[in-house]
């Protein structure tokens, strides 16, 4: 059964160490991207989180932080401290693996890889298998979605200002602020590659699953939604109702 499902960003820098003790600018966005994560520790001990990389490395558990500069390991499952850390565990995971630490050491995460060139059909196909699966176990399972928006909302973003990228940017924000599962299944490739988006393919597996595992009335939050570094983040959380 599938409880809630819980949007955060891919950023590494939500990462204490990673970030640096100067750097104010992220301690909103962590305030929140814990927050949702320990609500959705309440709600199940079983987490599945989906987000954009390699599918070919989606049987790592245990990661480190060592391509950003700091080698802090994480594991996706309780134990397993005496497994090789990988240097080449997709950021998503990462992000994902530090929550599950921080946050929940008993959970366990299943990763679910997608490639960011995936097309919306075949991430509707993936993302419903998953559902059926996750509909057909009587374990409280929630959903982790490690993503993020364009990386070229401002001058000094990664991929600098992309013309017209803030509008889609906005688009996709209240699409997923109120749980607008129609208008995320609109974004195309093209459209979302072309803004600098990242995560649209891992957003749109997530609408399939949440179609598939809980339908009915669902309530949604966003607690943060902002672009610090030019670069799309936002918080969010849908919640079935009772």
């Amino acid at each position: 059964m599938l409880t809630a499902a819980a949007f955060v960003p891919g950023a590494p820098l939500v990462v204490p160490a990673l970030a640096g003790p100067g750097a104010t600018d992220v301690a909103d966005l962590r305030t929140a991207v814990l927050e949702v994560t320990r609500r959705l520790s309440d709600t199940a001990h079983r987490w599945v989180a989906i987000g954009v990389g390699d599918p070919g490395t989606a049987d790592l558990t245990r990661g480190t932080f060592a391509g950003f500069g700091v080698d802090e390991t994480v594991s996706l499952r309780p134990g397993g401290g005496d497994e090789p850390a990988s240097a080449v565990m997709a950021t998503p995971m990462l992000v994902a693996g530090w929550l599950r630490g921080q946050i929940a050491p008993s959970v366990s995460v299943c990763p679910s890889l997608v490639d960011a060139s995936t097309s919306p059909r075949d991430c509707a196909r993936i993302g419903t298998e998953l559902g059926a699966r996750i509909a057909d176990t009587d374990e409280a399972v929630g959903l982790l979605v490690v993503a993020d928006g364009s990386f070229g909302l401002s001058p000094t973003a990664p991929g600098g200002e992309i013309v017209g990228a803030g509008a889609v940017q906005d688009r996709l924000d209240a699409a997923v602020a109120a749980g607008d599962l129609d208008a995320i299944e609109a974004f195309g490739v093209t459209e979302a590659a072309e803004a600098g988006i990242v995560g649209r393919a891992a957003w749109q597996v997530a609408v399939a699953v949440w179609r598939a595992a809980a339908p009915g009335d669902f309530s949604t939050e966003s607690p943060y939604c902002a672009a610090p570094f030019g670069v799309g983040y936002q918080v969010a959380w849908w919640g079935r109702r009772a």
